[in-house]
């Protein structure tokens, strides 16, 4: 149990927080996390290749997913300033031991969120399609962190 636990951390350290920046708008131009979104919109569409039918259910039920989603995510793992991080890395035990309640217990959330949105996605679309939706969401982020990467007006380092 405790490897496993152990290897997720270590998975959220290396790959989630890159990711979860994705979810916090651009303070500098927020013009461009609007485009973003409306990127992963088009991507996600013709990923999933829906029906007209399909299309007017999902899109107000993955909005509102999406939404809950983003909001829990900037709980979990804030913009934090350079002072806010060596703060934090001086917490005492006692504090860091609420931090890490703190922590667990939004990811607890999120994932309780994942399971209820998951089966309102799997009422309106076919099981193969909202497989396809989770593979599809994690290509585009990927792209994205590629594209960022490469250009010189990539994010910068805030955790």
């Amino acid at each position: 149990m405790m490897k496993i636990l152990g290897c997720g951390l270590l998975n959220l350290a290396f790959f989630a927080v890159p990711i979860i920046t994705l979810a916090q708008p651009p303070q500098d131009n927020p013009d461009k996390w609007e485009q973003i979104k409306a990127q992963k919109i088009a991507y996600l569409s013709a990923k999933l290749e829906l029906k007209p039918s399909e299309s007017q259910k999902f899109w107000p039920v993955y909005n509102e997913y999406s939404e809950k989603r983003d909001k829990l995510l900037n709980e979990i793992y804030p913009k934090l300033s350079k002072q806010e991080l060596d703060r934090l890395m001086m917490l005492s035990d006692k504090e860091a031991a609420q931090r890490m309640d703190e922590y667990f217990i939004k990811q607890t959330q999120l994932l309780d969120l994942e399971k209820k949105y998951n089966a309102c996605f799997r009422k309106i679309l076919p099981d193969s399609k909202v497989f396809r939706l989770y593979m599809a969401e994690m290509m585009f982020k990927k792209e994205l962190l590629d594209d960022m990467r490469r250009s010189k007006h990539g994010p910068k380092e805030e955790y």
